[in-house]
């Protein structure tokens, strides 16, 4: 059976009201700002504004909202002071965007602590305000996910670093290449992790037999060794990406973010996923046929 997060604020359950933007801004022009650039989405919005930390911890304390964009230099109590008091021990939080107008590391790693999506630097465009908004949208959908690893103590320590993911998993495991082709036949996969060195079908086999059946699907290869020739392979029969174990769910987050192409918010860990190149890419299609001709469908069900 798949395991699945709960559904998080905002998620499809509670697609029929309006998204509830929190706009904290001590300057009536950022507020306006913000509110112009929203004005844009194609959709119902419910926008609150607040212009203290006082002000803004109070509407968190009694309202629930699902994106915050939240100045850091506020009259009294701080933006990120206000928002560790409403969520510091919440399970779930909403999406949250850290703004200022200076750049400092000290920003970005006040934001990870509590769980800040993205930092924007001030003054920013209608774009990156529209593009967080993309973001919050596709990480709250369900991502139909295939964890493929022949090692059942392997696919028990990668289903508790999923889980960690900002993405909405439904995860699904198999315990082999033949298994993962059978769970293929009858589900489309948005991403698929899959195991380079695995008896019968091995890594490359699979993602083969696996893009001839959903050539959209994003395979990620994974290993413990990162030879030349493991990437090649990996590159050749169209893998979206290639990862090193062991691996954390930030890097798990920026193969997905790059596999829906979604920009990776700025304070987030740097990754050593290898990413196939664009005309890698391209030619997926053509490299899954081929691979499938000819391994003649070996393993299919």
């Amino acid at each position: 059976m798949p395991i699945v997060k709960p559904e998080r604020p905002g998620g499809s359950a509670e697609s029929d009201r309006p998204l509830r933007i929190l706009i904290v801004d001590d300057q009536l022009v950022v507020r306006g700002a913000l509110r112009s650039a929203l004005d844009k989405l194609e959709r119902p919005i419910l926008v609150i504004e607040a212009g203290t930390g006082e002000e803004a911890l109070g509407i968190m304390q009694n309202a629930q909202v699902d994106v915050i964009f939240c100045d850091i230099q506020l009259p009294g109590i701080s933006g990120p002071e206000a928002l560790a008091h409403a969520y510091g021990v919440a399970a779930e939080r909403p999406f949250m965007v850290l703004m200022s107008t200076r750049h400092t590391s000290e920003f970005r790693v006040i934001g990870q602590g509590i769980g800040v999506y993205e930092f924007l630097a001030k003054p920013f465009k209608a774009f990156d305000v529209l593009n967080a908004i993309a973001a919050y949208d596709r990480l709250r959908r369900v991502t139909r996910t295939l964890l493929i690893d022949d090692s059942a103590t392997a696919r028990k320590l990668m289903t508790r670093i999923l889980g960690r993911s900002q993405f909405h998993i439904e995860l699904h495991e198999a315990a082999s290449g033949a298994e993962a082709i059978r769970l293929a036949h009858a589900t489309d996969f948005d991403v698929i992790f899959c195991d380079f060195n695995m008896p019968d079908l091995d890594g490359v086999e699979t993602a083969g037999n696996l893009l001839r059946l959903n050539p959209a699907a994003q395979i990620v290869l994974i290993s413990t060794e990162q030879q030349a020739s493991m990437v090649r392979s990996a590159q050749f029969v169209g893998a979206f990406a290639f990862l090193k174990k062991p691996f954390d769910a930030s890097d798990v987050d920026a193969v997905l973010h790059d596999a829906f192409a979604i920009k990776r918010p700025s304070i987030a860990k740097p990754t050593h996923a290898i990413f196939s190149n664009e005309e890698a890419v391209r030619g997926r299609g053509g490299a899954a046929k081929a691979v499938g001709k000819a391994l003649g469908g070996a393993g299919v069900a």
